[in-house]
């Protein structure tokens, strides 16, 4: 409607400027040109005359032919007889002392007389030609009424050209506004997922073109996310799977080492805390794997404080941080926030277990926002990350170096990316002068 609603006021508006420029021009110019062009007339006959004794002409224009007079009196009688003769009295035409004395000095002069009682006028030139005067009389009409008569004139025309302009614009309008209502339901679609049939428009224009690409590129998306679907579905039956797989051999791993070192010295039993810590390892690795497995789940969207969520993580580590003896801190105002809960609630889980591996003795988490985001910030004082490795820790099975004091099995921040994307949202890291500050940025709405 607003399209229709400026193309109205658009159309119509153009329509009355061009009206208005015509009266403009008309008032102006009007009454100026139409005496050039009978000044032009009179030229062309005169010019005939004095290059030849032809006096016949098929215009409107009235010859007449008087001896040189000085007398003024004389003058003009004679020259109202030449041209109407017995009907000369009705005419008031009248030759000045000044204007005669130019017609003596120049040779030519003219003059318009205007005829009230006959509602007319006439443009008459005087010039020499030997030994007489050549008198050319040019009846105009009443100019003023024919501008008044073109005003009335062009008004009529102005409504009936708005007329039929509104007319053609409403039939073609409703057209283009089908095309466009198509098009938009088209990418409505297409941007909620649903890639039915987008109908062609029959028309051999841009229309007609930007409904076929659309069709093309809903088939295209169609078949992507068929792919991705599929892709996701598979990844999700392997990690599920691998994840049962390895719960059960480990736990009876376990339990038979349980057993064992139950039954050993007590300097032989080093070997089973070792063989039960690597179960430990392998069994919250299989837990990862089912993590990645619930993030190809639909997302559960609900309304939740984020800084609420972050202080009920952060209790629960609060046994590990005494125990590496690093100190946390955390600033934050009451801040909500919409997305699926569980799926945040492992990220920032995992970005605090993280930290927690790395720090020397400090931790700070802050949360704050914008106009349109809002950022979980993460900062640890440990080591700097190596620059050629930094771009690939949200990687899978990434671990920057193997070391055996640190639980690394490289899916932590692959985890935390993967729910940040499935937020519209974005992750980044940055190495600091000491110490290393993750960020995750989220949409105030996510979807």
């Amino acid at each position: 409607m607003k399209l229709k609603r400026k193309s109205f006021i658009i159309i119509n508006l153009t329509l009355l400027i061009s009206f208005i420029l015509f009266f403009i021009l008309t008032e102006t110019f009007g009454k100026k040109y139409y005496f050039y062009k009978k000044n032009s007339e009179l030229n062309q006959v005169e010019n005939s005359i004095k290059n030849s004794s032809n006096y016949n002409f098929s215009s409107d224009i009235l010859i007449g032919k008087i001896p040189i007079l000085k007398d003024n009196f004389e003058f003009n009688n004679q020259l109202k007889l030449s041209l109407f003769q017995k009907d000369s009295w009705k005419y008031n035409f009248w030759f000045g002392n000044d204007a005669l004395q130019k017609l003596d000095e120049t040779g030519t002069i003219t003059m318009n007389f205007q005829q009230k009682n006959l509602k007319s006028s006439f443009l008459i030139r005087v010039f020499k030609k030997q030994n007489n005067f050549i008198v050319l009389c040019l009846p105009l009409s009443a100019i003023e009424e024919n501008l008044k008569l073109m005003r009335t004139f062009s008004l009529y025309i102005f409504f009936i050209i708005s007329i039929f302009s509104w007319s053609v614009y409403t039939y073609y309008f409703r057209k283009i506004t089908k095309y466009i209502s198509n098009i938009e339901l088209s990418l409505d679609k297409i941007s909620k997922k649903d890639f039915s049939e987008v109908e062609l428009i029959n028309s051999n224009d841009e229309f007609g073109n930007i409904s076929k690409k659309l069709l093309t590129v809903s088939e295209e998306l169609k078949e992507y996310f068929e792919f991705l679907n599929k892709k996701y579905e598979s990844q999700k039956y392997f990690y599920n799977s691998l994840a049962h797989e390895l719960k059960t051999p480990i736990t009876v791993i376990s339990g038979y080492t349980y057993y064992i070192k139950d039954i050993l010295q007590k300097e032989d039993q080093k070997y089973c805390d070792l063989i039960i810590n690597e179960c430990i390892g392998i069994s919250q690795l299989a837990k990862k794997f089912q993590l990645l497995a619930e993030n190809f789940k639909n997302l559960e969207v609900s309304n939740f404080y984020l800084d609420e969520l972050v202080k009920s993580i952060i209790d629960k580590f609060q046994l590990d941080f005494s125990e590496k003896n690093i100190s946390i801190e955390f600033h934050s105002k009451p801040i909500e926030i919409i997305g699926d809960y569980n799926l945040i609630k492992v990220a920032i889980d995992n970005l605090i277990s993280n930290s927690l591996k790395f720090a020397k003795d400090t931790i700070s988490i802050s949360i704050y926002s914008n106009d349109n985001d809002i950022v979980f910030s993460i900062y640890n004082n440990g080591a700097n990350i190596p620059p050629d490795k930094i771009s690939k820790i949200w990687e899978p099975f990434f671990f920057i170096e193997k070391n055996s004091k640190v639980d690394n099995w490289g899916f932590g921040l692959s985890i935390v990316a993967d729910i940040v994307k499935r937020h519209n949202g974005n992750y980044k890291v940055e190495n600091k002068d000491i110490g290393v500050e993750f960020r995750i940025i989220l949409p105030k709405i996510s979807k």
